[in-house]
């Protein structure tokens, strides 16, 4: 029997930061770092049908576009017709053959409306007579360097055949790299360059954030009591708010409305109303993507997660490790600063900083599983992949009632054909009452499960058989 697959994702940003579409990545054996992948249409197959039928697309994009890597025998034996346009695009190797069957069976899915990006762009022979294919092309980074970024850009812009798609700057590692490409005149961004620090080398927080981080270490103090947060929420109009907005949200499931600050933190408890005035406080952080906020979320409840499977501390110490993991990226100060700012506990402080003992080996594994880099720390956690799901589905759901609606929220208006349907295990909850242990994990998430192997297996079979079915055809 196969190995199960397992779907990472990587945001793609615009100039403004704001996510625009997500790259699915397949993994295999139980961890997303774990790229071994030995057919590469059987692979992109893979994602399609699981996020199509066993984990609902909504669920792991939130409504933005899915761009999935797609071979020249995927591209060539329909697979991809099980998707419909308004919801994946697809990125094709330039290693690829282009030659006449390829060529056409391009063409027809652009005209059918896939969007398509050519990945890995270096000007090889060839490219200029396909580029018109293209909605978007990918140029990494660390393979190409800066100056080659910059040159290839030029390229593209001028001449006569000048590229009208998007230009997309690939595996961007910090903030100088994606200020070079806004530059060179790059539309489009990807990378870990967000969760990085925009003011590296300098000592000491800036005074309007060091005023935010004096309220966030007022929340983690393990002596603070429910009145002392009180004040503190009470005296932000805009905190105070987020507050009531959350409680009386549809993800914690209560009955009757709640009217005051004081009523709902007696209703959420002191552990649930740290984690949720900490997190608030920290999105209130000017000129930071929503996404550095998601990606604070996944990795909460990440480490949560695993941590608890692996006895490794208490579910708040855990929930707190990973959201803390991108406190310098907001803060804009060196992480051993932001720390020292902070009460916490010397084990949790080597791990942030220096990646040090079991709680920073499961950093490395949550990071490793966003960058999708086959690390040391990859099979640190054993069901990493299957937890790193869960705890992005979540987040979702969680960002969607911390921002309103305006963040990670499903589209709406990019519905799916009226023969699909949400499977049952990912249905939403008909009962007013929160889903058991919703209250032991800050926000409500709607009871997000974890896929149900039975189901998998099925979904697995079916998408080897059309796939050797299409093959055999071809063939024949």
């Amino acid at each position: 029997m196969a190995p199960p697959a397992f779907i990472a994702r990587q945001p793609i940003f615009n100039h403004k930061l704001n996510v625009v579409g997500y790259e699915l990545l397949f993994r295999g054996r139980g961890y997303a770092a774990d790229a071994l992948i030995d057919d590469a249409a059987r692979a992109t197959a893979t994602v399609v049908l699981n996020t199509l039928t066993e984990l609902d697309m909504d669920r792991i994009v939130a409504g933005k576009t899915a761009w999935i890597n797609a071979s020249r025998e995927f591209v060539l034996h329909d697979l991809i017709q099980a998707v419909p346009p308004s919801v994946v695009g697809l990125e094709i190797p330039e290693t690829e053959d282009f030659d006449n069957e390829m060529v056409e069976a391009l063409r027809e899915l652009k005209q059918a409306g896939y969007k398509l990006a050519l990945d890995d762009f270096r000007y090889r022979d060839g490219s200029d007579e396909v580029l018109d294919l293209f909605d978007v092309v990918k140029l990494s980074m660390p393979e190409l360097g800066r100056a080659h970024m910059r040159e290839l850009a030029a390229r593209l812009r001028a001449g006569g055949r000048q590229f009208p798609g998007k230009v997309l700057a690939d595996k961007l590692g910090t903030r100088p790299d994606h200020e070079v490409c806004i530059a060179a005149g790059y539309d489009l961004f990807q990378g870990y360059f967000f969760c990085r620090p925009a003011v590296v080398g300098t000592r000491g927080i800036s005074a309007n954030r060091l005023a935010l981080l004096q309220v966030v270490a007022a929340l983690n103090d393990p002596a603070i009591q429910l009145s002392e947060i009180e004040q503190l929420v009470a005296r932000d109009v805009a905190l105070s708010f987020r507050l009531l907005r959350y409680v009386n949200s549809a993800f914690f499931g209560l009955r009757g409305d709640v009217r005051s600050i004081g009523q709902a933190l007696a209703l959420l408890g002191l552990e649930n109303v740290r984690r949720w005035a900490t997190l608030s406080t920290l999105a209130t952080i000017d000129n930071k993507p929503t996404e550095l906020t998601l990606t604070a979320l996944i990795r909460a409840r990440f480490c949560e997660l695993a941590g608890a499977n692996r006895g490794m501390g208490g579910s708040a110490e855990l929930f707190t490790l990973g959201l803390f993991s991108v406190i310098d990226g907001m803060m804009d100060a060196p992480m051993h600063d932001v720390v020292a700012s902070l009460p916490l506990a010397e084990d949790m402080r080597e791990a942030l900083v220096s990646r040090r003992g079991p709680m920073g080996q499961l950093l490395s594994c949550v990071t490793e599983l966003e960058t999708g880099e086959d690390g040391p720390a990859s099979g640190f956690v054993s069901d990493a992949g299957d937890l790193y799901l869960e705890a992005l589905m979540w987040a979702n759901s969680a960002a969607e009632s911390l921002f309103g609606g305006q963040a990670a929220a499903p589209a709406r208006t990019r519905t799916a054909p009226a023969t699909r349907r949400r499977p049952r295990h990912l249905a939403e909850p008909t009962s007013s009452t929160p889903p058991p242990g919703a209250t032991d994990v800050g926000f409500v998430a709607a009871g997000v499960p974890r896929p149900r192997a039975g189901i998998f297996r099925r979904a697995w079979a079916r998408c080897l058989a059309l796939f050797g079915r299409r093959v055999s055809e071809a063939h024949s």
